[in-house]
């Protein structure tokens, strides 16, 4: 099929889909979702991560469909909407780091010793302040975080571990994340 072919076709699957129509997101998606990951890999350099973004990219499209009408460009529209949800991908990682980073410190540099057992001390506290602030979360989010950050497991080891979908896990992670993040930020650490 030609690019220019493709072209059209694409802006005829955004016009239905922004009218809700299931089936034409369902071809766009076969048609595109391989770009997306490729398009995606080099960055994230992780075929989970990957996915993930995939999957991120098509579900703001869904939840944004009624603006796909208007669209001028459907693969630029993509392309952007993967670069946009990569950048997420990194700032989540980067404002992670930065508590945890932060949490290690124990609220400030002065308060850093450089023996070995005093900083074993505060990577104890350290640890057992967030789990004191893990303990705060809903079961579930309790559960997916630690799965995720202490046993190491994929979204979908978690899924079928628990029996809920990945969708699920992804939903409850952020949700434990965010708490987190916005625990520490508000003790000042």
């Amino acid at each position: 099929m030609s690019s220019a072919a493709s072209f059209y076709m694409e802006k005829e699957l955004f016009a239905l889909i922004s009218r809700g129509d299931e089936d034409a997101f369902s071809r766009l998606y076969h048609q595109t979702n391989t770009l997306i990951y490729n398009a995606a890999m080099p960055y994230v350099k992780d075929l989970q991560v990957a996915r993930e973004i995939v999957q991120v990219v098509y579900i703001k499209l869904w939840d944004h469909r009624d603006r796909l009408a208007d669209v001028e460009n459907p693969e630029d529209y993509l392309f952007i909407l993967a670069r946009n949800t990569i950048f997420d991908h990194f700032r989540k990682i980067a404002v992670e780091h930065k508590y945890l980073t932060g949490m290690r410190r124990q609220q400030s540099p002065e308060h850093m010793d450089p023996d070995p057992v005093t900083a074993g001390l505060q990577e104890r506290e350290g640890r057992q302040l967030l789990h004191k602030v893990i303990a705060r979360l809903p079961s579930r989010q309790q559960q997916v975080y630690l799965l995720a950050s202490e046993e190491e497991m994929s979204y979908d080891e978690i899924a079928a571990s628990m029996r809920i979908s990945r969708l699920t896990v992804k939903r409850h992670l952020e949700l434990a994340r965010r708490f987190v993040r916005k625990y520490f930020r508000q003790i000042g650490v």
